[in-house]
């Protein structure tokens, strides 16, 4: 993991740490994570990225529970710091999706590469 506070992540990367990694790396870090925001059938708000390993017919989602801020609405580009907050063990359904809980939100431009290399 880079040094410093915050650490900016890809979605991705974000995702496989608070998932998989039973070292914990992310646990007190402060994060910063950019995409668009997304909301499921209960409301639930998420910043979210397209993964695209080759070609958009590939694309994945890579994505991450918002808590403590309200989100602004659907597609709207955002930046989110704040801390990621561990559920369940490493690898399990309960881990997924990650959560962070946000100390700021901020709307930001859509990038220049809006996908995410996987």
């Amino acid at each position: 993991m880079p040094s410093g506070n915050p650490v900016d992540l890809a979605l991705g990367e974000f995702g496989s740490r608070a998932v998989y990694d039973s070292g914990r790396s992310l646990k007190g870090r402060t994060v910063r994570l950019t995409g668009f925001v997304t909301r499921d059938g209960d409301g639930t708000r998420y910043v979210t990225r397209l993964l695209v390993p080759c070609c958009a017919a590939d694309a994945t989602t890579a994505k991450a529970e918002v808590r403590g801020v309200e989100a602004p609405p659907v597609d709207t580009w955002v930046t989110v710091t704040g801390i990621w907050h561990p559920e369940g063990e490493p690898g399990s359904t309960e881990a997924w999706p990650p959560v962070v809980d946000a100390t700021s939100l901020r709307r930001v431009r859509q990038p220049d590469h809006p996908y995410e290399k996987r």
